[in-house]
């Protein structure tokens, strides 16, 4: 059970999330109310109101922070900044997943209370695509990217699709470490990247429009 607030102390959105964290891990089930869960901290509701209106505002924090945490760990990185676009896509899966482990089994917890799967990961979406279309102007820029006419703007959507991907395999993950996690998250993100790049159908569709253009016509047959 949580520990009770000090009634002197300086009520904080921190203390208020890890008190919250605490009681659905130790009773598995959100606290009766903002009224009982105020009472079992020795604090009033207006105290949490000034941050939260009720527990579902609580988790999408949650989630959030460890977002915004991922993001903003990357970019305070000096080494980020040199990195190939694949390799600042592999940093965001991986380091977004270093910061849900720190609190695993409330991500855990919260990911199979929801009716829908994934559906309270979708809290860090916005955050995660904005990122993620950060990466891939940059990529586009340099041609790491291929710009496809009609795609291009859904690639932002894809790592999104991927970290889903990702979510549903590292809840799963029982090997030591989330190693298969870490193997999931090489092997999808190349394959992304792959796929955004420029492919063996890009070339076959410019040779095909090369030879469109010019009336060319190949003087094999199958």
């Amino acid at each position: 059970m949580a520990t009770k607030t000090q009634k002197s102390g300086k009520i904080t959105e921190a203390l208020i999330l890890d008190a919250y964290v605490d009681y659905v891990l130790t009773e598995q089930k959100v606290p009766a109310s903002i009224y009982a869960f105020a009472k079992m901290l020795e604090i009033t509701e207006a105290d949490i109101y000034k941050f939260f209106n009720n527990f579902e505002s609580m988790d999408t924090t949650l989630w959030q922070n460890a977002a915004n945490s991922t993001v903003s760990m990357l970019k305070s990185s000096e080494e980020f900044g040199s990195y190939t676009t694949r390799e600042k896509m592999l940093g965001l899966f991986y380091t977004l997943t270093e910061h849900l482990n720190q609190q695993r089994s409330y991500f855990i917890y919260s990911l199979q209370a929801s009716k829908m799967p994934l559906k309270n990961a979708e809290a860090m979406k916005s955050i995660i695509k904005d990122f993620a279309t950060e990466i891939i102007q940059e990529g586009l820029q340099d041609k790491q990217i291929e710009d496809r006419k009609l795609l291009s703007d859904k690639y932002p959507d894809a790592v999104w699709l991927n970290i889903c991907f990702v979510l549903g395999y590292w809840m799963k993950d029982q090997s030591k470490g989330f190693e298969k996690t870490d193997a999931a998250i090489e092997k999808s993100v190349t394959l992304m990247m792959e796929l955004m790049g420029k492919s063996a159908l890009d070339s076959m569709i410019d040779l095909g429009k090369f030879l469109l253009k010019d009336k060319v016509k190949p003087s094999f047959k199958f």
